[in-house]
């Protein structure tokens, strides 16, 4: 009985504010996580955030990169200065950011088939749920019922 109304008490330390900020606070720890993620769709998969593919080399690249762009080879965004590497996500109140440091960002962008560059696709977002969310709030909640944290 002593069992039950231990896990009772403490189930009642996880307020929907402590939940939601201890929540909030593990997502901003994802940060680099998204970042990585939405970098690997630019630059492995060359695809936007909707599988669109962002772009291919002209028969002009070829000849200006002595052939080693292919025509009809797809954009990887590797040499557009700063732009992957710049690449970030911020954790907001209502959202996250994805945006890059880049000050070509707009040169770059407007030279791509479609500029929804930034963000998770599908397949991504539910690998970290996966991942590292679902755990979290497994660890979480078993420690919060047991622990009372």
């Amino acid at each position: 009985m002593q069992a039950y109304l231990n896990l009772i008490n403490n189930s009642k330390k996880l307020t929907k504010s402590k939940v939601k900020s201890d929540l909030f606070n593990f997502i901003r720890t994802l940060e680099e996580e998204f970042a990585a993620y939405n970098r690997a769709t630019l630059n492995e998969d060359s695809q936007t955030i909707d599988k669109k593919p962002l772009g291919f080399y002209s028969a002009a690249t070829e000849l200006i990169t002595d052939g080693r762009k292919k025509r009809g080879e797809p954009f990887n965004l590797l040499e557009t200065g700063d732009f992957l590497d710049g690449l970030f996500a911020k954790v907001q109140q209502n959202s996250i950011l994805f945006d890059t440091i880049d000050s070509k960002k707009k040169e770059v962008i407007a030279n791509l088939l479609n500029n929804n560059v930034f963000g998770l696709q599908d397949d991504d977002l539910n690998k970290i749920i996966e991942t590292k969310l679902i755990p979290w709030a497994q660890s979480y909640f078993l420690k919060g019922f047991l622990n009372g944290i």
